[in-house]
């Protein structure tokens, strides 16, 4: 069995949750360092570190035992020398993992940072919210999981290649890495995305509709979608309206073409929106609220959502964007044993 030692906050909770889905040994040790969270502590907990063990240690100098035994070490710090203070670099673990703000190198390794100036600094607040008002952030923890995430996925790949190696995630070089469509649009086109709200821009029709029965769906038309789209608008004239004839004239006649679909998906309720989305073949989504996704009847049937006890309450937590068909997953559960260090063969004094 894979043995995983997990140090840090929510990036680490995240990559060392990937691993405990896939049944590896995930031991976390509890700096008492805690980070704020979007959502109260209890779930966090609940959410990232189900089915892990969990260690509190007052002494960092104490890890190095605990990392030595693993066979995967992730160690999430606030900069390059608090990695060191945590002693990271005289671990003799296999596989090591860093993630840090700006990484273990360079002249901003000790820069102080938090999610949303790196969001700010990748260029993601510079797109979110409406023109010429003031950007907005994202919300949640999506830095620190999809830094999680690539770290999850290059320590595999270490191990499936049985390769020794450090691994260095920075923060900011994740949020550029996943900006792709700003990127190919600077390079290809010459065009720099700015913030337009809802509107995708540079694909159009591709915004937020209101329904007749309060509703709002949201609508995004590639060029493969376009004819379609004529369709279910019941507009099929369209296809032969020199303003519409390419995305570019789309583009250039945007709020006219808004303007139109606008007038006829208000007169329809969201089910008929969807019904008629279906028989048309187009992309549409329906902007649910919670409670709604909760009783969502395509996630049910997919067995997305696991329950936990939690202080004395069933929850459900998401199971996984993913299924593994050759494994049944294991039931969840919250118990942090005092004994953890025992699992990794070591007696904690």
């Amino acid at each position: 069995m894979i043995k995983v030692l997990e140090i840090g906050a929510f990036s680490a909770g995240y990559f060392g949750r990937l691993f405990a889905r896939q049944e590896a040994e995930v031991l976390r040790i509890d700096l008492a360092s805690a980070t704020p969270a979007w959502a109260s502590p209890e779930a966090m907990d609940g959410f990232l570190h189900t089915n892990k063990r969990c260690l509190a240690l007052s002494n960092p100098c104490d890890i190095a035992q605990y990392a030595d035994a693993a066979d995967v070490v992730v160690c999430e710090a606030n900069t390059a020398d608090e990695l060191i203070q945590l002693g990271f670099e005289d671990w003799e673990t296999k596989i090591k993992v860093a993630i840090t703000p700006f990484g273990k190198t360079g002249p901003k390794r000790n820069w102080q940072a938090t999610p949303s100036t790196l969001l700010a600094m990748g260029g993601y607040t510079h797109l979110m919210g409406d023109a010429n008002r003031t950007p907005l952030t994202l919300p949640g923890h999506y830095l620190e999981f999809q830094s999680g995430a690539i770290a999850y996925a290059a320590a595999v790949a270490c191990l499936h290649a049985d390769q020794a190696d450090v691994i260095d995630v920075s923060m900011l070089e994740t949020v550029l890495s996943l900006t792709q469509f700003t990127s190919v649009r600077w390079h290809c086109a010459g065009q720099i995305r700015e913030r337009h709200g809802s509107d995708f821009y540079f694909v159009v029709p591709s915004n937020l509709f209101k329904t007749l029965d309060g509703g709002w769906i949201y609508i995004n038309i590639v060029l493969a979608f376009w004819d379609a789209f004529t369709v279910f608008i019941d507009l099929p004239e369209l296809l032969i309206d020199e303003r519409f004839e390419n995305n570019d004239l789309r583009i250039e006649n945007r709020m006219l073409l808004y303007q139109m679909t606008a007038d006829v998906i208000a007169t329809w309720t969201t089910s008929e929106c969807v019904e008629r989305a279906e028989i048309s073949r187009i992309p549409l989504g329906v902007v649910q609220t919670f409670a709604a996704i909760l009783s969502d009847p395509h996630l049910a049937s997919r067995d997305f959502w696991q329950e936990l006890e939690l202080e004395g309450e069933t929850v459900r937590l998401p199971r996984g964007s993913y299924h593994l068909h050759s494994r049944l997953s294991r039931a969840l559960t919250s118990e942090l044993p005092a004994d953890a260090a025992i699992s990794y063969g070591i007696t904690d004094s």
